[in-house]
């Protein structure tokens, strides 16, 4: 059982010899009064959900990213098994 403070100065007073229950109680404290409640946190309900973005491009007024002999020899290349 936790000592009061007082019971504690008694038990260690000049002259006298503390338990190993004393000791224990030194060090694990004495109990205080319990502090007040915090007030409670938030609900963790989520917000509202924001602005839908606007759509990208769909890609069909892209430049070409090679010409068409490009291509022709890119896929002649190919067929080649890639030696020129």
């Amino acid at each position: 059982m936790a000592k009061t403070k007082e019971e504690l100065k008694e038990a260690f007073s000049t002259g006298k010899k503390p338990t190993g229950d004393d000791f224990s109680d030194l060090i694990d404290g004495v109990e205080g009064p319990q502090g007040p409640k915090g007030e409670p946190g938030s609900d963790g309900q989520d917000g509202e959900q924001g602005p839908k973005g606007d759509p990208g491009n769909d890609g069909k007024d892209a430049e070409p990213q090679f010409t068409q002999e490009q291509v022709e020899a890119l896929l002649g290349l190919i067929d080649d098994g890639g030696g020129a």
